[in-house]
């Protein structure tokens, strides 16, 4: 009897979900730090990091155009052209990670869906790869500007040894 080549590249993996929360950041967090921290056991290769939140820019346009009428006098600035030119206004959430020891990068990144792979060989752009340390780790989310109220969730996963 011969094996197909699927049988054949059969592999097993071994996943444990760590981690995993959802929230909602309204205003009042606008320009803060919100940390999460979740237990790695010391069986874990890598790390799958997903990260998402909702609604990415400001719906509703006359909050919007307040915004940025607010921001331009904030500032004492003037538009150029409509006030709508201005528009969409973006929320900003990006996220950080620390090991039980220390700083392991962060994803300051436009997206608000995101997936990050972190493993002793191999990591996603703005992480350090290494070995994933047993212990309690940081995901923090860095607020850097959210203009209306916003939902996120987080999930993490290990990859077992």
């Amino acid at each position: 009897m011969f094996l197909t080549d699927l049988q054949k590249l059969k592999v097993t993996v071994n996943i444990m979900l760590l981690f995993k929360t959802q929230g909602k950041i309204t205003e009042n967090d606008d320009k803060t730090n919100i940390t999460h921290r979740f237990n790695v056991p010391d069986n874990i290769k890598s790390l799958k990091i997903k990260y998402s939140y909702s609604p990415k820019t400001v719906e509703d346009k006359e909050v919007a155009l307040k915004l940025v009428r607010d921001c331009l006098e904030k500032y004492d600035e003037r538009a150029d052209g409509k006030i709508e030119d201005n528009l969409p206004v973006k929320n900003l959430i990006t996220l950080s990670l620390d090991d039980s020891t220390s700083y392991r990068g962060a994803a300051h990144r436009q997206s608000n869906e995101q997936e990050h792979i972190i493993s002793e060989d191999y990591a996603s752009p703005g992480f350090i790869k290494g070995k994933i340390i047993d212990g309690e780790w940081k995901i923090v989310l860095n607020v850097h500007y959210v203009g209306c109220d916003v939902d996120y969730n987080i999930s993490i996963d290990g990859e077992v040894e």
